[in-house]
């Protein structure tokens, strides 16, 4: 039986991309979403590949939306074995213009909606023995101007995925965080098709973590650096 993946923002870019290369590598895919049409083709791309795929509509920032989201995953493919949340960066300007709402809505929403989704699927991964929780995350703000909300981000998926990594280690869980570092990095940009030099890297690392062979690997914050 195949394994499962779950993936929140895979609409396009790098997200997309690495839900269909969870798909190369076995795994049937789960695409959660607000809106069925704008992640059409990534359920196309993901299906071509021989593995199935469900778009399930869930707003991932309510408790309520995943639960019953992650019960129909569970009708249609299976509980999920991997957990993906890809979170994109979005500057919205310098520290003095920015609204209460701003705020609330570009750091607290991403956050969020890793918390609910992550605490969605631990019962059934520790009753399956053991699972998958990664962020894909284009949040790196190295002090960059304007990039308070990405670097708050980053900080919150880092003490997050460290902080769980302890607690569900016993469980055969793992939590780890995946986030291309250079500045110009763009979610919305494909790997395959003129995105970022080292996207593909990325996705590379991502296939790792889901995998057998990063049992042990859990806790980190893993910067994909270009190199050429």
């Amino acid at each position: 039986m195949a394994r499962v993946a779950m993936v929140t923002g895979a609409a396009h870019g790098i997200g997309a991309d690495a839900s269909v290369r969870l798909a190369e590598h076995g795994m049937d895919v789960a695409v959660l979403g607000a809106d069925e049409a704008a992640h059409a083709d990534t359920v196309r791309r993901i299906t071509e590949t021989g593995r199935r795929c469900v778009f399930v509509a869930a707003d991932v920032a309510d408790a309520g939306s995943v639960d019953r989201a992650l019960a129909r995953v569970h009708s249609e493919l299976g509980d999920p074995e991997v957990l993906l949340t890809c979170v994109g960066a979005v500057d919205r300007g310098p520290l003095g213009e920015l609204s209460d709402q701003d705020w609330a809505e570009a750091v607290g929403g991403p956050l969020r909606g890793v918390f609910v989704t992550s605490r969605a699927v631990v019962d059934p991964m520790i009753k399956n023995g053991g699972g998958r929780i990664l962020a894909l995350a284009d949040v790196v703000g190295g002090g960059r101007p304007t990039a308070a909300r990405n670097s708050v981000v980053e900080t919150g998926l880092a003490g997050f995925v460290r902080t769980i990594a302890k607690e569900l280690r016993p469980f055969g869980i793992t939590a780890n965080v995946v986030a291309p570092e250079p500045a110009g990095t763009d979610l919305t940009a494909t790997a395959t098709a003129g995105g970022s030099a080292y996207a593909a890297g990325a996705l590379d690392a991502v296939r790792f973590l889901a995998g057998a062979e990063a049992s042990a690997v859990s806790g980190q914050i893993v910067h994909v650096a270009m190199t050429a």
